[in-house]
C-alpha cells in the first residue's frame, strides 16, 4: 500500500468521523441503536405469540388412549383370548371463549405496540433536548471567541492608550482582568461542550468520538402558540400512550368475560372401539364437569380488579397530560415572548452601541470604564438571547412530547 493510498484512507475515515449529525439523523439513529429501544421491541414478539396461542382453533390436544388384556383358561375347558380397546377424546369449548380469547390478545398486542411507540416518542424528545443543548454548546464556543476577541482588541487598546499615558495602570490591569476572564470562559464552554456531546453520543447508543458534533440551527422566530384546546386534542388523537391505556381498558374487559365465560364447562368427546372374542363394539361418549365447587370465582374476580386498575390508570392518565399541557403551553408562552422582546428590544441596540463605543474608544471621546461596560452589556445580551433560544426549543420539544405530534 502506498503512502498516498494510506493518506486517502486516513483522510477518508476523519471525514466520515468528523460527519456533523442533523437532528433527523441522531432521531433516526437513536430509535435504531438505543439499547432500551431494543429491548422493549422484543416485547412485540412475546405478544404475537400470545395472539398466535389465542387463535388456535381448539385450545387442547387430542387425546388418544388403548389397553390390552389377555383371559386365563376357563374352568369349563375354554379357550384363552385376547381383549383390546383403543379410544380417542377430544375437548371442545362451548361459550365462545376463543374469541374472546382472541380480542384480549389482539388488544394485549395493540397495547404493547403502542407502548413502543411511547417509549420511542419520549426517546425522541429527549434527543432533541439533548440535540438543542449540544446547539447551544456550539453556539456558546462562537460567542467565547468573539467575546474573547473583543476582549483582546480592548486589552491592545489599553495598552497602547497606557503607553501614550491616556489611561491610568489600574485601567490597564482591568483589561487585562477582563481578558483572563474571557479565555476562562472560552475554557470552561470548551468543556460544557464536551459533556454535551458525550451525552448526546450515549442517548443515540453510539461510542465515543472526538469528531462528533451536530449541525443545525435554534429557532430565531416566536412561533403561534396554539390554545390548550387544541393541544389536548392533539394529545387526545395522537400520544401513544393514550391509545396504550385504551388498549388495556378493551384487554382487561375481554379478560373479565373470558373468566365469566370459562365458567361454563367444556365438553369432552370420545369416540371408542373395542374388541374380544365375542364382541365388537364401537361407540361415542361425552363427558361434561359439573361445575359445583369451581366455578373460576377466583379468575373472576382478578380479572375484574384488573379491569378496575385499567380503567384508573386511563383516568390517572388523563389527569397528568392535561398538567402536561398546561405546563407545555405556559413555557412555550413565556418563552416565545422572552425571545421576541430580545430580539427586538436588547440585542440589536447592545450590538449598535458596542460598535459606536468601540469606535469612540478609539478616538478617545470615552473612557476604558464605559467602553468596558459597552462590552459587558453585548455578550451578556448574546448569551441571554442564546438562553432564550434553548429554552423556546426546550418548550417547543416539551410541547411536541405532550401533544404526540409537531407544532408545524
Amino acid at each position: 500500500m502506498t503512502r498516498m493510498t494510506i493518506f486517502a484512507c486516513a483522510l477518508s475515515l476523519f471525514v466520515h468521523t468528523a460527519h456533523a449529525v442533523t437532528l433527523n439523523e441522531a432521531v433516526e439513529t437513536a430509535l435504531k441503536n438505543n439499547p432500551g429501544i431494543q429491548a422493549v421491541r422484543l416485547e412485540e414478539g412475546a405478544a404475537r405469540g400470545r395472539l398466535d396461542q389465542a387463535g388456535l382453533l381448539l385450545r387442547s390436544n387430542p387425546v388418544i388412549e388403548g389397553s390390552l388384556s389377555k383371559k386365563d383358561t376357563l374352568p369349563d375347558g375354554g379357550e384363552k383370548a385376547a381383549n383390546y380397546e383403543v379410544r380417542l377424546s377430544q375437548e371442545f369449548e362451548l361459550a365462545g371463549q376463543r374469541g374472546l380469547r382472541i380480542d384480549a390478545a389482539r388488544s394485549g398486542m395493540d397495547k404493547v405496540a403502542q407502548e413502543i411507540r411511547d417509549r420511542e416518542r419520549i426517546l425522541i424528545a429527549g434527543v432533541k433536548d439533548a440535540f438543542a443543548r449540544a446547539l447551544a454548546a456550539k453556539r456558546k464556543i462562537e460567542l467565547t471567541d468573539e467575546a474573547l476577541r473583543l476582549q483582546e482588541e480592548l486589552a491592545d487598546s489599553a495598552a497602547i492608550k497606557f503607553q501614550s499615558g491616556d489611561i491610568s495602570a489600574l485601567e490597564q490591569n482591568l483589561a487585562d482582568v477582563e481578558l483572563g476572564k474571557a479565555r476562562r470562559e472560552r475554557m470552561l464552554a470548551e468543556r460544557a461542550q464536551r459533556e454535551a456531546l458525550l451525552g448526546m453520543q450515549e442517548l443515540l447508543g453510539l461510542k465515543p468520538s472526538a469528531g462528533f458534533s451536530v449541525e443545525g440551527e435554534l429557532p430565531s422566530e416566536a412561533p403561534i402558540i396554539p390554545d390548550r384546546g387544541t393541544m389536548a386534542a392533539a394529545a387526545a388523537l395522537h400520544r401513544p400512550d393514550v391509545r396504550s391505556a385504551a388498549a388495556e381498558v378493551r384487554q382487561a374487559r375481554s379478560a373479565m368475560k373470558l373468566a365469566g365465560r370459562e365458567a361454563i364447562p367444556s365438553v369432552t368427546v370420545s369416540g371408542f372401539y373395542n374388541q374380544d372374542d365375542k364382541l365388537n363394539e364401537a361407540g361415542v361418549m361425552l363427558s361434561f364437569p359439573l361445575p359445583f365447587f369451581d366455578r373460576k370465582q377466583a379468575d373472576r374476580r382478578e380479572a375484574a380488579a384488573k379491569a378496575g386498575q385499567a380503567l384508573i390508570r386511563q383516568a390517572s392518565l388523563e389527569r397528568v397530560i392535561e398538567g402536561e399541557i398546561e405546563a407545555a403551553h405556559a413555557d412555550l408562552a413565556a418563552a416565545a415572548e422572552e425571545l421576541s422582546l430580545f430580539k427586538k428590544d436588547v440585542l440589536g441596540k447592545a450590538m449598535e452601541n458596542l460598535g459606536l463605543m468601540n469606535l469612540a474608544f478609539k478616538e478617545g471621546k470615552f473612557g476604558f470604564f464605559e467602553v468596558r461596560l459597552a462590552q459587558k452589556d453585548t455578550i451578556d445580551a448574546q448569551f441571554s438571547y442564546l438562553e432564550s433560544q434553548v429554552r423556546l426549543q426546550l418548550a417547543l420539544n416539551a410541547w411536541e412530547k405532550a401533544t404526540g405530534g409537531s407544532l408545524k
